[in-house]
């Protein structure tokens, strides 16, 4: 179809001719009946042409045309000859050169017989195609140029890395001697190619300078038309990323490996190095040391412990040892990761030797780095810096030490060396710098994993939330410190204030430790939300004359005369006289007690203020210097000691008008005699004349300026401060106000990005810009019920339908409000169905089965709680405070077919064609890496984040022979699979708290954890391997027995599970031993037919039955496979052939009946393990049966479960050949019960009730010419249907 949605129909002849070749050819056409009649096409290269109708019988004529002056072929190309569909032929043709200097053009070509037309009869008609290949291409797979040669000839050519290079002057019909120089390597052993070579793999032995062997694999493989692709490649390249000098050689081999020279132990080699265990007398393992120029003369360089060159990850030390006594040996860290080249450099393993630890740096500060205990130590070596956006590999200068990193910036002037930080596992944290005035900066640290590396990026935390912050609500400021680090870390933050802060040693536990001046401390954990202790401090005040202070602030006032600020001391004795405030002086300072006492505070002992003071004990209290008071005279004020007796004088009240009295005493008030107020003046308690002269000063509310007596505080607030840990988004908020604090003080801040302190009291500021207050949205909440679920049928691009998902009884409820959105979703059931024909496993995934005494029986098989907070429009992020996923115990049953299937139907593989680069590996690393890690990229934060998989009971079940596309890509993706069954898989679940981090950050560390969970339960799939005859099982089953016998006395019980146990064990084993005896036949049609038959055994009946027929037709087998065997391989090769058919039957004779004894002996097991099979192990069946996915138009139609019957009906009756496609299922007479089925390749006439196997008629599509429908009309009037059938002759 073109870009217009028009269909292109294209009209050609049968006959295409298709150029591989790197030269533009020309073809001449020649009839035979008219020899000077001729027409003459040109083919580009990589192109195809079709020949024009009339010239189809004409004979073809090839030469290359451009740089090879030659002419036509030395034979023409024919192609009547072959009459089959598939049909091939191979030939060589060779061109002679015109003149000059080239030579001999020589090129293959390939006839094959394509499908169309199905049969050809008497008259040949073309339906070919004709393809020209280079007689060997020559492919370099090393990262090395190349120069070959062929011995005995003048063929020679370089070919540069990762390219081939086509020999058109090669001979294939003769054998070819093939040589190699690569660099470092200018000696060879030539290679013999033999004429007619197929597919093998050979070795090649090249020499360096130094006579130090290398092997490279040469693969050979033949191509169409007898051609050679002969691919020269590696076994190993040894990528060096160290940043190190590396040496590598074979284990117990005196000598390094082939290539490495003088130049190797200076510098690290940046193209990689072809490795090859040379000696096959020592063990095939690498290991490797760092160069001897690395360090001074004083260090020698040891071999590293020797490890495998197979796919994975691991790590080595390589120790340098000081020949100088008291200086410390050098450790590294190298890690080392193989994996199999992608694309056509599967066959060579890349190993990848890399640092353990990778700093990057992405920050816009120049930064150093340390190992914490090499702080103090001026040393090149042990502190490294980076540049802004760059990044360098680290070693830890002293293993023996703790392995700290620690940071400083270079931008910061006096900055400190941040705490001390772990680098070996996924974590993210915000690092403390402080500068030499101890004020904080932030980086933020994000640790990744890939490889075998550990890359630690630094960021700038500008842009992002603080880790913790401290918001100060109280009226007085708060020190506060990271608990038991050093005093110089303490930091304060004032009254109404907020500071963001970061733990100073990320590795002490995550305690803050708060305090306040004159006051108690307390330490909170800052990971427990909610109320934490109080703080608590004296709230002492002074008793001043108000005169003296301006009422509203307590500044002096501005009436110079009287601007003293006069307050109430005791300097000497117990007198109580004026005198000048001085702060904190403690003769000055006062507290009233619960009963109205004025307690002195300068003769009273230091008191803890959170324990309530024994007033016996208490200090000295305001009193009269008289023993009892006077209505009409002034008595002195002192201090006494308290006493129930004197409490009419020692309980005191702060009027409302603003002066000093005693309540049981209302008409005399303390008071200065008038004219007194200065410093030393007596401080009496006396009447207030009845109407004051008009000499005396009023204040502003009428009374005396000598009676106006008000207390000041010496620290603002109530004394008890409340403390609270509570989240703000991703910030963890420690908060303190004050008891008494009428102002709530529970709203988070409105901007949560905070790089500097700021005051609280300006984030309640209104705006300024005139617009609108937000309006909060209305409350919303979404019910959705699904009692019968949802179902999703996956069908692949060959109208095959693979699964059918199901999804039963769903409940969703979604809640939306001012202050969050949660949404709660259950599945109660989940049902994957293996939908392919023939399968062995009908169910893929399902729940697993739980006892009844299970308290879990009744929960959903999925269910998922999330609860997200609205975030910040500025920030980048969405804030969620929980995410819990619980999954049930689930079992999972994978068919080798099915899980094949599904990786081509999603595209998890990568074809033969593609190529890869040499820093491919490079690129996803960095690619992964900066999706974890970039700050422009979206995080979230959750509060806690858990994600529960209980139990998995998992099954691989292997398939015998799969179909070529299906086993390309098994070989593409390297997965090996083994057969076991009912593995059962604990895995922890995931948690995490207090995570803000990228999506692929989370991804990666869900993904981490369980292939770790996995890899712990290794042991038990290995117990469950049927090759070993499951003996986890068995186990599983005797316990289960017992467990019944003891529980409620079945003792029937126990003998069933020790049978089923047993019987399932003999089947297991006795089922693995065949399969692996019957590869040994080597015959792919006893093969399938064995696996047909047991493909179709469900019941105990049905297991014993196949046990039978498999005896049968390996007894039948063994009897006829000297016959049958030789037969077909004569067919197929020739008189090669038959000797190799002889050979196979010779060995059938013998396997085949003994795999047929274990089939029977499986089959047996069966169905004792069958029959008895405890109830509690239900067996889960399909949803439905698969879907008929072809209808009549070959169009994809819908799901008609009669449609789904009748499609097993005719697998019933063709014996299960898939290949059969279901068209139609019609009633012809329903009074004759005639019913009629159109396949894809024949028509079966049936007479009975639907679904009856009596077969009247079966036609063959390839055998019909004509059908059509014919009435008859008798002489009674009725008219008689008739579908009359023409078959060919």
């Amino acid at each position: 179809m073109d870009g217009s949605v028009r269909k292109v129909v294209t009209v050609r002849s049968a006959l295409v001719l298709v150029n591989t070749l790197e030269e533009q050819v020309e073809v001449r056409l020649e009839k035979p009946a008219v020899r000077y009649e001729a027409h003459s096409l040109k083919i580009d290269s990589g192109s195809s042409l079709a020949v024009p109708l009339s010239y189809v019988s004409a004979d073809i004529w090839v030469r290359p045309i451009g740089f090879w002056s030659v002419g036509f072929c030395n034979k023409p190309i024919h192609w009547r000859h072959l009459l089959r569909p598939g049909e091939s032929s191979d030939g060589i043709r060779s061109c002679t050169p015109d003149g000059g200097d080239v030579g001999i053009y020589r090129f293959c070509v390939s006839v094959k017989r394509e499908n169309y037309p199905a049969s050809m009869g008497k008259h040949v008609q073309p339906g070919h195609r004709i393809t020209f290949l280079p007689p060997v291409v020559l492919v370099n797979l090393l990262p090395y140029d190349i120069e070959y040669y062929l011995k005995a000839t003048e063929i020679t050519g370089k070919v540069k890395a990762g390219k081939q290079a086509a020999l058109f002057a090669a001979d294939v019909s003769q054998d070819l001697e093939l040589g190699v120089r690569i660099e470092s390597f200018a000696r060879c052993k030539e290679l013999l190619i033999a004429a007619g070579s197929t597919h093998y793999v050979v070795r090649m032995h090249l020499y360096d300078s130094a006579d130090r062997r290398m092997l490279l694999h040469v693969r050979i493989a033949s191509r169409r038309g007898g051609a050679l692709k002969v691919s020269i490649l590696a076994p190993y390249w040894l990528v060096n990323k160290a940043g190190l000098p590396l040496v590598f050689k074979q284990e117990n081999v005196h000598k390094e490996a082939a290539g490495q020279f003088e130049e190797h132990e200076f510098a690290r080699s940046v193209a990689p190095l072809l490795f090859s265990f040379a000696s096959s007398e020592a063990p095939s393992m690498c290991t490797m040391r760092i160069g001897r120029r690395q360090h001074s003369d004083g260090y020698l360089p040891n071999w590293c412990q020797p490890f495998p060159l197979e796919a994975g990850v691991g790590v080595r030390q390589l120790h340098v040892k000081s020949t100088n006594y008291g200086q410390p040996n050098w450790v590294y860290n190298i890690g080392i990761d193989v994996r199999a080249g992608r694309g056509r450099y599967r066959d060579t393993n890349i190993v990848t030797f890399a640092p353990r630890y990778q700093l990057d740096n992405r920050s816009r500060h120049k930064l150093q780095f340390a190992q914490r205990c090499t702080l103090y130590v001026q040393s090149s070596v042990s502190q490294l810096s980076a540049l802004p956006n760059s990044s360098l590999p680290f070693h830890w200068p002293r293993l023996d030490m703790d392995p700290l990193l620690c940071v400083r910036s270079c931008n910061i002037a006096g900055c400190l060396w941040s705490g001390g930080f772990r680098i070996d596992r996924l974590e993210s944290l915000h690092v403390n710098m402080r500068d030499e005035q101890r004020k904080s900066h932030f980086l933020r640290v994000e640790i990744v994993i890939q490889g075998p590396t550990f890359f630690v990026v630094f960021t700038d935390a500008s842009s992002m939330p603080p880790p913790f912050r401290i918001d100060n609500y109280s009226e007085v400021a708060i020190q506060f410190w990271q608990t038991k680090v050093d005093d110089r870390l303490r930091s304060w933050v004032s009254q109404q204030t907020s500071v963001p802060y970061a733990f100073d040693e990320p590795t002490l536990p995550p305690y803050l430790t708060c305090a306040v001046s004159g006051g108690t401390s307390a330490t909170y954990s800052m990971n427990s939300f909610g109320e934490g202790e109080l703080l608590c401090y004296e709230n002492l005040f002074y008793i001043a004359v108000s005169e003296t202070f301006t009422a509203e602030t307590g500044r002096p006032s501005t009436d110079h005369t009287l601007a003293m600020q006069l307050v109430l001391d005791v300097p000497q004795g117990i007198a109580v006289i004026l005198a000048c405030k001085q702060s904190g002086k403690r003769s000055q300072l006062w507290r009233m007690t619960g009963g109205g006492m004025l307690v002195h505070e300068g003769s009273s002992e230091p008191r803890d203020p959170r324990k309530l003071t024994d007033q016996s004990k208490a200090g000295l209290v305001l009193d009269i210097d008289a023993i009892a008071p006077q209505p009409d005279r002034y008595v002195q004020l002192i201090l006494k000691k308290h006493d129930e007796r004197r409490q009419r004088t020692q309980t005191w009240h702060f009027t409302e008008d603003g002066r000093l009295c005693c309540p049981q005493l209302p008409s005399l008030y303390v008071q200065v005699r008038s004219g007194c107020l200065r410093r030393g003046a007596d401080v009496l308690l006396g009447p207030a004349p009845p109407a004051p002269p008009h000499t005396c000063r009023l204040n502003s509310r009428g009374i005396p300026v000598e009676q106006g007596i008000s207390r000041q505080k010496l620290r603002p607030g109530s004394g008890a401060l409340s403390v609270k840990i509570l989240a703000d988004g991703p910030t963890r908020v420690l908060q303190i106000t004050d008891r008494n604090q009428k102002r709530a003080a529970s709203q988070p801040t409105c901007d949560w990005i905070l790089v500097d302190e700021h005051k609280l009291l300006e984030q309640d500021s209104p705006t300024t810009d005139g617009s609108a207050p937000y309006q909060p949205r209305q409350d919303l909440q979404v019910h959705v019920l699904l009692k019968h679920g949802v179902a999703v049928s996956l069908i692949n691009q060959f109208c095959e339908e693979l699964c059918f998902i199901s999804l039963g009884d769903i409940m969703c409820e979604y809640t939306a409000n001012v202050k969050a959105e949660t949404l709660n979703c259950s599945i109660r059931d989940i049902q994957v169905d293996n939908q392919l024909l023939g399968t062995q496993v009908p169910v893929m995934l399902h729940m697993t089965a739980a006892p009844r005494t299970d308290v879990h029986r009744s929960l959903p098989a999925l269910s998922v709680i999330v609860r997200r907070v609205p975030s910040q429009e500025r920030v980048n992020a969405d804030i969620y405070e929980y995410l819990i996923v619980d999954l049930r115990p689930m079992s999972l049953k994978l068919d080798e077919r099915l899980l094949w299937k599904l990786f081509q139907f999603f595209g998890m593989y990568q074809s033969d064609a593609e190529l890869i680069r040499m820093e491919e590996s490079d690129y996803d690393a960095q690619r992964a890496l900066t999706a974890a890690t970039s700050i422009a990229n979206k995080r979230y934060y959750f509060g806690m984040m858990r994600l529960d998989i209980r139990q998995l009971k998992l099954s691989v079940f292997t398939s015998g022979k799969l179909a070529p596309d299906l086993r390309a890509i098994k070989h593409l993706t390297g997965v090996p699979l083994i057969r076991f069954e009912d593995a059962d898989i604990e895995l922890d679940p995931f948690e995490r708290g207090h995570q803000f981090e990228t999506s692929q950050f989370l991804l990666d560390a869900v993904v981490k954890h369980y292939t770790e969970e996995l890899k712990s339960q290794a042991a038990n799939i290995l117990g469950s391997v049927d090759f070993l005859g499951n003996p986890l099982g068995l186990f599983n089953d005797i316990t289960e027995g017992i467990s019944g016998l003891i529980s409620e006395g079945k003792v029937g019980g126990l003998f069933k599970n020790v049978a089923h146990g047993v019987s399932n064990s003999t089947a297991k084993f006795t089922g693995s031993l065949s399969d692996t005896l019957g590869k040994v036949s080597m015959d792919d049609q006893h093969q399938a037919l064995r696996e047909n038959i047991r493909s179709h055994s469900g019941t105990s009946g049905e297991h014993l039955t196949a046990g039978l027929m498999g005896l049968g037709v390996g007894v039948f087998g063994g009897l006829t496979s000297v016959i049958t065997q030789p037969i077909q391989g004569a067919s197929r090769d020739g008189f090669e052939g038959l000797f190799t058919g002889l050979g196979k039957g010779i060995v059938g004779m013998v396997t085949k009946p003994a795999v047929g004894l274990l089939d029977m002996a499986s089959g047996a097991a069966h169905a004792v393990s069958r029959t008895s099979r405890s109830t509690s192990k239900y067996s889960y069946q399909r949803v439905r049966p698969p879907r008929s996915c072809v209808g009549p138009g070959s169009l994809l139609q819908c799901y008609s479960a009669g449609q789904a019957e009748d499609q097993q009906f005719l697998y019933s009756l063709n014996n299960n050949v898939y290949s059969e496609r279901l068209i139609a299922y019609e009633q012809i007479h329903s009074q004759r019960k005639t019913h009629c089925i159109i396949s894809s390749e024949k028509i079966y006439f049936l007479r009975g009730n639907r679904q009856n196997k009596d077969i009247v008629l079966v036609v063959h599509l390839s055998e019909l010419q004509r059908c059509q429908h014919l009435a008859v009309r008798a002489h009674n009037g009725e008219t008689t249907n008739y579908i009359v059938l023409t078959k060919k002759a």
